[in-house]
């Protein structure tokens, strides 16, 4: 997918902010353009916070064990936001017009395989990020 001179440059300074941190640049790069083509900032935040909740349930299973009390409740949580967060992915996909891309993303996000589990925590990562960049921008502009 070719993505647009706006989208290039949301993506560059998106991932100088993220301190070129950025795991699923090119991915995130093609939701944007999509967003922005068929007209989808609504389902761009809802994908940017289902990320979001996704990567930070994610640091709290890593940090806790299965003995810990609310060990399974933060695994069931997690569970069912990267669900939330397949269906965003999936409504980026069908809006595309390309299907390379659709297929892509139907192999790297939307299977079930351990594979797919760590894409998604990985572009989940990047959307927490995009969302820490968000709140940024909403304060500096408060002030």
């Amino acid at each position: 997918m070719m993505l647009s001179e706006q989208t290039q440059s949301a993506l560059a300074y998106f991932d100088e902010y993220s301190g070129f941190n950025l795991r699923k640049k090119n991915d995130i790069g093609e939701i944007l353009e999509i967003a922005s083509v068929v007209g989808a900032a609504e389902e761009f935040n809802a994908l940017v916070f289902a990320g979001k909740i996704v990567w930070n349930l994610y640091s709290t299973l890593r940090k806790i064990t299965s003995e810990q009390d609310g060990y399974r409740n933060v695994e069931h949580e997690f569970a069912a936001s990267v669900q939330t967060m397949r269906e965003r992915l999936a409504f980026f996909a069908l809006e595309s017009d390309d299907d390379a891309l659709k297929q892509r993303f139907e192999e790297v996000y939307l299977g079930v395989s351990q594979g797919t589990m760590r894409n998604l925590v990985d572009i989940a990562h990047d959307l927490a990020r995009f969302k820490d960049l968000q709140g940024d921008e909403q304060r500096k502009a408060g002030k």
